[in-house]
């Protein structure tokens, strides 16, 4: 099995390289199989990221959020703690490290309010083990959550094992194709 740092490199490639109609499709199958979920029927405050260019498109989950009258947050670094942001349709934004899009505002939101946490990653097991980009956040931020998880996972994502650690921690959901 390879490690995680090479895990990593490679699960990127296959992320760049997973482009067209077939992601466009799983993309779009991902989403509705989220919003007919009941964790995601029962939340009024959705966590989640703003995605980057080769991650799962976040975007038409935040606007549907939106639509639906939910509230959505999503992370923001602050002096090297994950701490989450309300944002709207009004929100400004900066790039931060590793070129992550953040809210400007500094105005956090209470985590345990969260009702359900779209968990990124690189890889995942059907057993909700998850490949994370490495800075530890979301293992730390989900050993203290007790609501719900979810990751939504491309099929380039899913694989049969991954190297696990101490310190990782599972997401309760995977919804994949």
């Amino acid at each position: 099995m390879l490690d995680k740092k090479k895990l990593r490199i490679q699960q990127k490639e296959r992320l760049v390289e997973f482009v067209g109609v077939p992601r466009q499709t799983e993309e779009n199958n991902l989403r509705r199989q989220l919003f007919h979920s009941s964790q995601w029927q029962q939340a009024q405050v959705i966590a989640v990221v703003l995605s980057t260019a080769f991650e799962l498109d976040t975007q038409p989950i935040i606007q549907k959020a939106w639509d639906e009258h939910k509230m959505v947050v999503v992370p923001k670094i602050m002096d090297h703690q994950m701490q989450f942001i309300a944002i709207n349709a009004d929100s400004m934004y900066t790039r931060a490290a590793f070129d992550i899009k953040e809210p400007t505002s500094n105005h956090t939101f209470n985590a345990a309010a969260i009702d359900l946490v779209i968990v990124p990653g690189l890889a995942y097991t059907i057993s909700g083990q998850r490949l994370g980009f490495g800075a530890g956040y979301y293992d730390r931020f989900l050993a203290q959550y007790t609501s719900n998880s979810v990751a939504l996972a491309l099929s380039v994502q899913m694989l049969a094992v991954l190297p696990v650690e101490q310190h990782d921690q599972k997401v309760a959901h995977i919804i994949t194709v």
